[in-house]
């Protein structure tokens, strides 16, 4: 990305609008995109597909017919894409931007497609079907045309053993099987293809077989992130663990140092709440009921029919209404018209409601999170503007932002002051990723801190305290 970092001026930084939903961010980029003669890059994981301009709150027509719009519109819902194809297409079109002069303005609420283009997470040599966050699977595209020619030696069961004169080293570092056993590649491609045969623990057993390090690192529970990793082995051959472990050896630093400017959209909470719900009412007066019915019966009617339950897991399905409305999707003309339809219709929308402000939090928190409280990044300056009330807009959202860019353009202090990190804060010794068993709930927890809170939880007390009543109980009888 040395090319990219070359073009970069002094006067034209990287403009970054975060925020969680429903704080401005599409209206800010649109002002400053006409203030500045330039254009929006969206990082946003559901807009990037065809359809559900309303449910995913796109850029109006009006909004995209005055400014150009990138990385809007390009998918079908069946397509997948990954964080590594948008960093791929997001840093050339930036690097186009800043070459005519342009300041590129990327705003959206998907703040891990922020993070790869904003710090080196991936490691630059990989190509894309090496990605970190690799999510293609033989439930998404066609694992035999991907192995079509593959020698069927490397089909076969790979032996690890040392004592075994026709396997080499090399060929078990090449295949990058875990010492510890013997893997059946094509087994565990099927199995992975028929996932839904095995229980969370099952699944789990098969990414300790191949990649105990992440195991230790991933609750079974946790089955998405779990199938994830054995994927990225099936299509890599490379352990994720240690594609994580160099990713730790870069994610700090900037990939544009001294170039890139993030502002941070906020709102009281209580405002920003009442506003989402608005903003749900608003979405249902446009049309967002029918373009819900219209999404399902293209798209989930056939699965459902083919015995197939809807997967809101992956890609454009994930977006914030589909598995809120499953239930009324699923009902016939008639069933929605009667009392009982109308009265889940409105449980439906008071869930979505409760789950676009848990997401807006969510977002908040992620962006505390990955960009101001870990110690050992580089932190671009992050600026934080008040969108709390609306009548104040022009003065703390847009000329506050306009101000801010200004200063950095003509190299003069800016009266505005960056968020600033707490030097003191310390999370290395936290350990997130530690496997930790309570033997008195046999429970597997991961991560210090939980660990911690669940020990001093009233359910592990509880828990506790009936096993050492059974324990005195049995010592009593025995004594008798």
């Amino acid at each position: 990305m040395m090319a990219l970092r070359s073009v970069i001026s002094s006067k034209i930084p990287m403009v970054i609008i975060l925020g969680a939903t429903g704080t401005g961010k599409t209206k800010l980029s649109v002002e400053l995109a006409q203030k500045y003669e330039t254009e929006i890059i969206s990082a946003d994981s559901m807009q990037i597909y065809k359809g559900l301009d309303v449910v995913t709150a796109k850029a109006s027509q009006q909004e995209r017919q005055m400014i150009r719009h990138h990385l809007l519109d390009l998918l079908e819902p069946h397509q997948m894409f990954t964080v590594v194809d948008f960093r791929n297409r997001a840093l050339k079109i930036i690097k186009n931007l800043i070459e005519q002069g342009k300041i590129p303005i990327v705003v959206g609420g998907t703040n891990y497609y922020i993070e790869s283009i904003v710090y080196q997470i991936l490691v630059e040599d990989m190509n894309d079907t090496e990605a970190l966050l690799w999510d293609t699977s033989k439930r998404k595209r066609n694992f035999a045309d991907e192995y079509k020619g593959e020698d069927d030696d490397t089909k076969k069961i790979v032996k690890c053993n040392e004592n075994d004169e026709n396997e080499t080293v090399s060929e078990c570092r090449e295949m990058n099987i875990a010492e510890e056993g013997c893997v059946d590649k094509d087994k565990l491609k099927e199995d992975v293809d028929n996932e839904s045969k095995f229980t969370n623990e099952e699944i789990h057993a098969k990414l300790k077989a191949i990649d105990p390090v992440m195991a230790s690192r991933l609750h079974p529970n946790n089955r998405r992130k779990v199938l994830r990793s054995i994927e990225l082995w099936l299509k890599t051959g490379r352990r994720h663990s240690e594609v994580l472990d160099e990713q730790k050896l870069s994610e700090g630093k900037l990939r544009l140092p001294g170039a890139t400017l993030i502002l941070w959209l906020k709102c009281e909470q209580k405002v920003h709440d009442d506003r989402l719900n608005a903003r749900v009412d608003s979405m249902l007066e446009e049309g967002l009921i029918e373009e819900l019915l219209n999404f399902h019966d293209r798209h989930n009617k056939q699965r459902i029919k083919d015995g197939k339950p809807p997967d809101y897991t992956k890609g454009v399905f994930q977006t914030l209404g589909l598995k809120e409305f499953h239930e009324y999707l699923m009902m016939s003309d008639q069933e929605r018209n009667s009392d009982e339809g109308k009265k889940l219709l409105q449980q439906c929308i008071d869930n979505m409601k409760t789950a676009t402000r848990r997401y807006a939090r969510r977002q908040n928190k992620m962006v505390k999170g990955r960009f101001l409280d870990i110690p050992t990044r580089e932190v671009p300056p992050i600026y934080e503007l008040d969108t709390t009330d609306l009548t104040k807009w022009d003065e703390e959202v847009k000329n506050k932002a306009i101000e801010i860019i200004e200063s950095y353009r003509n190299n003069t202090p800016s009266k505005h002051e960056p968020l600033k990190r707490d030097l003191n804060l310390d999370k290395t010794k936290i350990n997130t990723q530690s496997s930790n068993y309570c033997e008195v709930c046999e429970r597997l927890i991961i991560g210090d801190k939980e660990y911690s809170i669940h020990m001093n939880s009233y359910k592990h007390m509880r828990v506790l305290k009936k096993k050492k009543k059974e324990e005195n109980k049995e010592q009593n009888s025995t004594s008798t």
